[in-house]
C-alpha cells in the first residue's frame, strides 16, 4: 500500500517535471517566433513577419501567458506590418491591392486592439481611392475615375481634391453641369477645412473652364450660352474690365440694352483714367443707347469712343447711322 502511494507521487513528479520542461520549450519557441518576425520586418518581408508575429501570439495564448510582454510586442506589430505592406503597394501604384491591404489593417487593428492604427488606416483609404481616380483620369478612363473618386468622397466628404479631380473628369467630357457641381463641392470642403490652397486650385480650374467656354460661345455666336458662362465665371473669379466688356457685347447682341450699359459702366470704373483703351467700351455703350433709342446718349458715347483703333468706326456711327449734330 505504501509502495503504491509512493509510485503515484513519483509519477506525478515525473509528469510535472515534463510539463515544466515542455512549457519552457514552448515559450522558447514563442520567443524565437518573435525574433523571426523582427528579422523579417527588417528585411521588409512584411507578410512573413506578420505570420511569425501571429505564431508568437498564438503560442503565448496556448500557454495561457496572454499577459506576457513579448506577446504584447508581437501583437502590436501585426497591424504595423500590414500597414507597411499596404504602403509598399501604394508606392507601386497597385491601388486595388493597396485598398484591400488597408482594409486588412483595419481588421487587424480590431483584432489586436490598436485604435490608433485603425484610425490612421481609415484616414488613408480615401486618399488611396483619390490616387486611383487621379491615375484613371490620366489614362482617360473617365468612368472608372468617377467611381473611384466618388468612393473617396463617400469615405471622406471633407477632402477637397477628390472633388477637384471629378471636376477635371467632367471638364474633359465637357459636362458643364456636373463640372460646376464638383467645383462647388470642392469649395465647400475646402471652406470646412480652411484649405486655401485647394480652394485656389478649384477656383483657378473653374475660371479657366468658364473663360474658355464663354470665348467659344462668342465665336459661335451662342449668346445665351456666352452670357451664362461669363456670369458663372464671376462666381469663381473677381471680374475684371475685360469680363464686363465681353458681357456688354453679349448683352447688346441680345438687345439687352440696359444690362449692356451697366456692364460697360463697370468696365470703365475698373479701368479708371486711360488714353485709348476705353474706346471699345464707349463704342459698345453707344450701340446700347442707340439700340434703346436714346440718340443723344449714343452720340455722347460714340464721341468718347472716337480715338485710337475705334476712331473710324465711331465717326461712321455718328455721321451715317445716328447722324449726330
Amino acid at each position: 500500500m505504501k509502495f503504491k502511494i509512493m509510485s503515484r507521487l513519483t509519477a506525478m513528479i515525473v509528469l510535472l517535471g515534463f510539463a515544466v520542461t515542455l512549457n519552457a520549450q514552448s515559450e522558447a519557441e514563442a520567443v524565437e517566433a518573435l525574433k523571426d518576425g523582427v528579422a523579417k520586418s527588417q528585411a521588409k518581408d512584411y507578410l512573413g513577419a506578420i505570420e511569425s508575429f501571429k505564431n508568437c501570439v498564438n503560442m503565448y495564448d496556448e500557454l495561457d501567458l496572454s499577459n506576457s510582454e513579448n506577446r504584447a510586442t508581437a501583437a502590436s506589430q501585426i497591424p504595423n506590418m500590414q500597414y507597411k505592406h499596404a504602403m509598399s503597394l501604394y508606392k507601386e501604384k497597385k491601388y486595388d491591392e493597396c485598398i484591400a491591404a488597408f482594409n486588412k489593417v483595419v481588421e487587424y487593428s480590431d483584432t489586436y486592439e490598436d485604435a490608433k492604427m485603425k484610425k490612421k488606416a481609415e484616414r488613408t483609404i480615401p486618399k488611396i481611392y483619390y490616387a486611383k481616380g487621379a491615375g484613371l483620369l490620366k489614362s482617360k478612363d473617365y468612368a472608372g475615375a468617377v467611381v473611384a473618386l466618388d468612393k473617396s468622397i463617400e469615405l471622406d466628404p471633407k477632402y477637397p481634391m477628390s472633388y477637384v479631380r471629378k471636376a477635371q473628369v467632367y471638364k474633359e467630357q465637357d459636362d458643364e453641369a456636373n463640372f460646376k457641381q464638383a467645383i462647388d463641392g470642392a469649395l465647400n470642403a475646402a471652406a470646412a477645412k480652411n484649405d486655401t490652397k485647394s480652394e485656389g486650385t478649384a477656383k483657378k480650374l473653374a475660371s479657366n473652364y468658364y473663360l474658355v467656354a464663354g470665348a467659344n460661345a462668342i465665336k459661335t455666336q451662342k449668346w445665351t450660352d456666352a452670357e451664362k458662362y461669363f456670369n458663372t465665371l464671376m462666381e469663381y473669379k473677381e471680374a475684371d474690365e475685360d469680363v464686363y466688356y465681353q458681357l456688354a457685347v453679349i448683352y447688346n447682341k441680345q438687345s439687352k440694352w440696359d444690362a449692356s450699359i451697366e456692364a460697360s459702366n463697370k468696365a470703365l470704373e475698373i479701368m479708371g483714367e486711360v488714353d485709348t483703351k476705353d474706346a471699345k467700351v464707349h463704342f459698345e455703350m453707344g450701340n446700347s443707347y442707340y439700340g434703346k433709342g436714346d440718340n443723344t446718349a449714343a452720340c455722347e458715347a460714340y464721341g468718347k469712343a472716337n480715338k485710337g483703333d475705334y476712331a473710324e468706326a465711331a465717326k461712321y456711327q455718328m455721321e451715317h447711322v445716328v447722324k449726330c449734330n
